[in-house]
């Protein structure tokens, strides 16, 4: 047999787009509409309480290449995936054909979630593709301020560097996935109201959804806490803030309409202003990566100074307990 006839009748749901996007929770929410999400998932810790709901085994593979390549998986670029040597991209596919097949295996509904996957989805489809299963997409939405705040605080990256991070991701979302079976939720929808949002999801992907089920109550009551917000921001508060470029706050507004089904991916106006997106990240892309570079080079900077004071502060400790010896 095949493999593409074996899992024909098999899906795949892949949650993609940018970390801090509230990717975890949403995937989390699949499980209430019957999407297995493996037993190999990454532990919950500090940075995500609750847990990323991300396959370790496809997550470090995907997170492994991407660095190889990049050296930084988040880096706010679009990548030129002409680049990717052709060798090195085959490996890649072999590997993760692997794990997905073998996902397959076990699954009739087989959720994904990799945040760093919107960078590299050619691959992926690729990949899907050779497996002849059925694939759908999810991919989340929110406000970029939230966004930026997160990865500042988690990476320590510039607040500006980090809008990009969120730009670059969610565009090449809507790029590569251009035709695909695609629905778009906001985190803070469903936070506010996970039945409607959870309902909005499995019309698109055709799920079951129970309302009434111990899984929706488990998810809603327990799962879904206002301490998982960590602030709410506006589109006015997105346009009164001056570190956001204009394009930025535009794309959020196309993406706030995709949200609530106001405009599809397919629409021509939707198309024309991601084409015209592209073009502006396209010309932007090496001034964004010496920004990059710069920012890298001063943070390096700080922390050998850092490192430098500390030394210094202990020999003269150091010295000061050995006077005081002397003085003895």
């Amino acid at each position: 047999m095949a493999v593409e006839d074996k899992y024909k009748n098999k899906r795949i749901i892949v949650v993609t787009g940018v970390p801090r996007s509230g990717t975890s929770a949403i995937t989390r929410g699949l499980k209430v509409l019957g999407v297995n999400l493996g037993t190999s998932l990454e532990p919950a810790d500090s940075g995500n309480e609750k847990g990323y709901f991300e396959d370790s085994d496809i997550n470090n593979l995907n997170y492994g290449f991407l660095k190889l390549l990049f050296e930084r998986p988040d880096y706010a670029i679009l990548v030129d995936l002409k680049k990717i040597p052709q060798e090195v991209a085959d490996t890649f596919k072999i590997s993760a054909k692997v794990f997905i097949e073998k996902r397959l295996d076990e699954y009739d509904i087989f959720g994904l979630k990799d945040p760093f996957m919107s960078k590299v989805l050619p691959l992926w489809k690729d990949i899907f593709a050779e497996t002849g299963a059925n694939i759908s997409y999810v991919i989340p939405c929110r406000n970029p301020i939230s966004v930026a705040r997160s990865i500042n605080k988690r990476a320590n990256i510039d607040y500006i560097i980090a809008y990009y991070i969120w730009f670059s991701g969610m565009l090449s979302s809507l790029v590569y996935l251009a035709g695909e079976k695609v629905v778009f939720v906001d985190y803070d929808d469903m936070l506010t109201d996970p039945k409607k949002q959870l309902q909005r999801i499995s019309e698109y992907l055709s799920l079951t959804f129970d309302p009434n089920g111990l899984e929706f109550l488990e998810f809603s009551g327990k799962f879904l806490e206002e301490s998982l917000r960590h602030g709410r921001f506006s589109i006015e508060d997105l346009e009164s803030n001056t570190e956001v470029p204009p394009k930025i706050v535009e794309f959020y507004k196309l993406l706030r309409r995709l949200c609530a089904d106001e405009l599809r991916m397919t629409d021509i106006e939707v198309v024309a202003k991601i084409k015209k997106l592209v073009n502006w990240m396209s010309e932007l892309s090496s001034t964004i990566f010496y920004m990059e570079s710069t920012m890298e080079a001063m943070a390096r900077l700080n922390y050998m100074l850092k490192e430098k004071e500390a030394k210094i502060e202990e020999l003269n400790k150091l010295t000061a307990t050995i006077a005081k010896s002397d003085n003895k």
